[in-house]
């Protein structure tokens, strides 16, 4: 028996063994084998580790701050000379509004022959012929700003229907609401007059400037709220 006559061993024989594959060069033309790429291992570089920056670890953002809406913003009260003065004339006008009400404190106060009632015609008749003849002189002294010419149309048009308001006062056309309407009118000017200035502008807070509004309304205030 011949073990290269058996016919398996024939068959073995005939398929030939696989050779690499082949690619032509780019060069010659010719086929040569395309052999594995191995990755070399990365070498340490003490000095190239030195120059590479630390990353600082990552840190957390904070969240977004959500800032309330301006129509619901308070008012921020400067503890300074403004934010007393405007706390005043702020009391003024919570009195006012209590006395317009209907509504009196039990509290005698010796006014002598001043009264709320003359005491709005005096007073209103005063800023408002002021703003009226001469609003220029009556703004420089309360603000540290020039007036433009709109400023002026403005103060006149108001100056003019502060002595209105107070001729009506003084001649009681409202009758037995007089005293209520010259306590709401008050109020007003008080909440947007003195108190908005000292807390929002910058008004000139002396005896001769704009310290005396706050004064005037916390006055009228005790007036109407004890009579």
């Amino acid at each position: 028996f011949s073990v290269a006559s058996h016919p398996l061993l024939r068959t073995v024989q005939l398929c030939p063994p696989r050779r690499p594959r082949t690619m032509p060069s780019p060069v010659s033309g010719r086929t040569r084998s395309s052999p594995r790429r191995t990755k070399s291992p990365a070498k340490f570089s003490p000095s190239a580790a030195a120059s590479e920056p630390k990353k600082s670890p990552s840190k957390a953002k904070p969240a977004p701050k959500v800032k309330a809406s301006p129509a619901l913003a308070l008012p921020k009260i400067k503890p300074t000379k403004s934010g007393v003065l405007s706390g005043i004339s702020a009391l003024g006008g919570l009195l006012l509004a209590y006395a317009a009400m209907g509504s009196r404190l039990q509290i005698e106060v010796p006014t002598g022959p001043v009264t709320f009632l003359n005491f709005a015609v005096a007073t209103g008749a005063a800023y408002g012929g002021g703003f009226l003849l001469v609003p220029k002189f009556l703004i420089d002294i309360n603000f540290s700003k020039s007036p433009d010419k709109y400023h002026i149309f403005f103060a006149r048009f108001i100056g003019f229907l502060m002595c209105l308001l107070s001729h009506m006062i003084h001649t009681k056309a409202m009758g037995a609401d007089t005293s209520k309407f010259a306590a709401i009118m008050m109020s007003g000017c008080a909440f947007l007059g003195p108190t908005y200035a000292g807390l929002k502008l910058n008004p000139k807070q002396t005896p001769a400037g704009h310290m005396p509004a706050h004064v005037i309304m916390l006055v009228a205030g005790i007036l109407a709220a004890t009579e």
